[in-house]
């Protein structure tokens, strides 16, 4: 595995205490992260540069998870995605399964959760 430092890492979730929560825990690790709060914007940033992981939530206003995986789809079929949600069911599970997404994490989410869903996907 490279220096953490060479990897970088895309948040997308609406809630700001939760997505600035989450590249906080990343970025003491030493992972360059950005963070976009709705899957438009997330878009926009995965269009101009490549993630090696990218960690998103699934209810969101303008562009849910599930929309803004499709679309990354389109232009990164390869995508590292973790989503993280609330209100996870089998079928959105399921679903997202089928979409390529690598973990899958019920929130409330721990640091040592997500960091662990993180270098599990580095590793592969």
């Amino acid at each position: 595995m490279s220096d953490v430092n060479d990897y970088k890492i895309l948040v997308v979730d609406d809630e700001e205490h939760t997505r600035l929560g989450y590249a906080e825990v990343l970025r003491i690790d030493g992972y360059d992260v950005d963070v976009a709060e709705n899957g438009a914007e997330g878009l926009k940033k995965a269009e101009r540069k490549e993630y090696h992981v990218i960690v998103t939530d699934l209810r969101m206003p303008e562009m849910d998870g599930m929309t803004f995986i499709e679309k990354l789809r389109d232009f990164d079929p390869e995508a590292k995605v973790i989503v993280i949600t609330a209100f996870g069911t089998f079928k959105s599970y399921k679903k997202t399964k089928d979409m390529g997404v690598v973990s899958f994490l019920n929130k409330p989410v721990r640091a040592k959760d997500l960091k662990e869903a993180v270098v599990d996907i580095l590793r592969k």
